[in-house]
């Protein structure tokens, strides 16, 4: 029978080359065809590749995050800009905005460095607080004003946080918690905000956050189920 001493396999008969390596046969091989073809033990999954590392995941949870903010950020500030044609209650917001952000992806990137991350969330607080205050231009506002804000804040960034840490399966579902405690947020300084301003409870530009973020925290946790339940990512985007 016809064999390819390059390739090792039998050919047909009358075969004058090898149709794989174009070698020309011979009619014995050089040496015998191993009784049985060994084959690796290491066995890997097919989605191996798609799995992320815990730093991996949190950049791409960071970059999520930036990416959402920046577009709420846009959202608010343009729609001040079309109603008003001047900046007005957006400077609260953007000011929210930038220290919510801060507060939530500081800790993503600064996962290992605690210290870090407490010497930027302390001064950028602080900031926060004074820009406020000469936004409003009244220096005597804090016990009205500034403590029901810090308290709804923190209570926010303590409420999320906990609720992050008892997932079982953590994931995309942590910036779905984080976009729903932004909107908590919004809505709790626009309520006192409104009461010190006006006397009344008022809900205006936080309806526009709320909008704008729930059905994107929606997705995000559609998508954390999705995965949970694997479905790769690149077949549920057709990439």
């Amino acid at each position: 029978m016809p064999y390819c001493p390059k390739c090792r396999v039998a050919l047909a008969p009358g075969t004058l080359n090898c149709p794989l390596c174009q070698e020309p046969s011979v009619d014995s091989p050089d040496s015998p065809i191993p009784a049985s073809i060994p084959f690796t033990t290491d066995i890997r999954n097919a989605d191996e590749k798609e799995k992320l590392s815990p730093d991996e995941l949190r950049r791409m949870v960071f970059e999520l995050l930036s990416v959402s903010f920046g577009i709420l950020l846009l959202v608010t500030i343009g729609v001040d800009f079309l109603q008003n044609h001047m900046i007005s209650w957006s400077r609260y917001t953007s000011l929210i905005l930038v220290l919510v952000w801060l507060c939530s992806a500081m800790p993503l990137i600064l996962w290992h460095r605690p210290w870090l991350l407490f010497s930027i969330l302390g001064p950028s607080l602080l900031a926060g607080v004074f820009l406020w205050t000469v936004f409003s231009g009244n220096f005597g506002w804090f016990l009205p004003l500034g403590l029901p804000i810090t308290v709804v804040l923190e209570g926010a960034v303590i409420s999320s946080t906990v609720l992050i840490g008892v997932q079982t399966h953590k994931g995309l579902n942590a910036v779905g918690i984080v976009l729903v405690a932004v909107t908590l947020v919004c809505i709790g300084i626009n309520l006192s905000v409104s009461f010190y301003l006006k006397g009344h409870i008022d809900l205006s530009w936080s309806l526009i956050v709320g909008i704008s973020l729930v059905p994107v925290s929606g997705f995000f946790f559609y998508l954390h189920y999705r995965v949970m339940n694997r479905a790769s990512l690149r077949k549920l985007f057709r990439l």
